[in-house]
């Protein structure tokens, strides 16, 4: 139980820490909106819903006596919505401070910053 908590945890800092930075770019931007900070908190709850879903499916299936089907379901959730997130705090990070784009930083996580390559 104490890892499903941690993968838990890990989501919400990374929901959180793409929510800050989303709207650190939307205010340098002049961007800032109740509709868009509206759709943005949706679109986080259906992160932890889903998340919430993997952990159910997992955790349900032996009280209701089926063979475990889901298998790491939560797990891979909790990677898929990770990775989304931080993808979207790179993009974030790369609008409020346009040198990080052009550094090394970005490719410390594998991002391609360098757009005049060629092939």
């Amino acid at each position: 139980m104490q890892v499903e908590l941690y993968v838990a945890l890990v989501v919400m800092l990374f929901i959180i820490l793409d929510f800050v930075t989303g709207i650190i770019k939307a205010a340098i931007k002049s961007e800032l909106s109740s509709t868009k900070m509206r759709e943005g908190l949706m679109h986080k709850l259906s992160f932890i819903l889903a998340l919430l879903l993997g952990w159910l499916c997992e955790w349900s299936m032996p009280i209701l006596g089926l063979p475990d089907v889901f298998g790491a379901v939560y797990m891979a959730v909790g990677v898929y919505i990770s990775c989304t997130e931080i993808v979207s705090i790179l993009e974030n990070l790369g609008d409020i401070n346009p040198e990080l784009k052009t550094s090394k930083f970005l490719s410390l996580f594998g991002e391609n910053t360098n757009d005049n390559k060629e092939g």
